[in-house]
C-alpha cells in the first residue's frame, strides 16, 4: 500500500499540473478524493494489470520559443496516479542497470552532471562529442517493440514489488 499512497501523493500534491484534468475533467484536490484515487489504483491493480486501460490523454498545444506549438497529452488523474505506481516499481531496477555516464531523465541528475563529465573527459584526452536531438522521436517510436524489449527479469521484479505492497492490502 505505501507505493500506492506515494503514487498518489506524487501526482496530487507534489506534481506541477496536479490540479489539471484530462479528458474526463476529474481534478483531485481534498483527502477524501486522494482517498478514493488510492482505493481506485488498489482496485485497478488488484483486478489486473492486463485488463487496465488508460483513458486518452487530453491534447493541448503550447507556444514553443520559435513561434511554434507543441502539442502535449494531459492523461486522467488516474492513468497518472497509475504511471507513477509503475515509475516506483520499475526505476530501482534499471537505475542499477544503467551506464554511470547516462545522464537523461534520471533521478539525481542532470545536464550540469553531464556536462561536469564531458570537461573532465575532454580534458584528459581529445574526444568527439555529439549532441542530437531526434525530431519527434517519442511520436516515431514503435511503443509495441519499445514495450518487447523490457526484459523478463524487469518483469519479475515489477510483479515482487508489487505483489509485496499488496499484502496488506487484502
Amino acid at each position: 500500500m505505501p507505493l500506492k499512497l506515494l503514487a498518489v501523493r506524487t501526482v496530487t500534491t507534489e506534481n506541477k499540473g496536479k490540479r489539471t484534468a484530462g479528458v474526463d475533467r476529474v481534478k483531485v484536490n481534498k483527502p477524501r478524493q486522494k482517498m478514493a484515487l488510492v482505493k481506485d489504483v488498489l482496485d485497478t491493480i488488484q483486478r489486473g494489470w492486463d485488463k487496465y486501460r488508460p483513458m486518452p490523454a487530453k491534447r493541448i498545444y503550447i507556444p514553443k520559443a520559435n513561434g511554434k506549438l507543441r502539442p502535449l497529452g494531459i492523461p486522467t488523474i488516474k492513468d497518472r496516479a497509475m504511471q507513477a505506481v509503475t515509475k516506483i516499481a520499475l526505476e530501482p531496477y534499471y537505475e542499477a542497470k544503467f551506464e554511470s555516464c547516462s545522464y537523461g531523465f534520471r533521478p539525481a541528475m542532470g545536464c550540469h552532471d553531464a556536462i561536469e563529465k564531458i570537461a573532465a573527459v575532454l580534458l584528459k584526452k581529445q574526444k568527439w562529442v555529439l549532441d542530437a536531438d531526434i525530431k519527434g522521436c517519442f511520436d516515431n517510436i514503435d511503443h509495441k517493440f519499445l514495450a518487447s524489449q523490457i526484459d523478463a527479469e524487469a518483469k519479475v521484479f515489477a510483479r515482487e514489488n508489487f505483489c509485496l505492497c499488496n499484502i496488506g492490502d487484502q
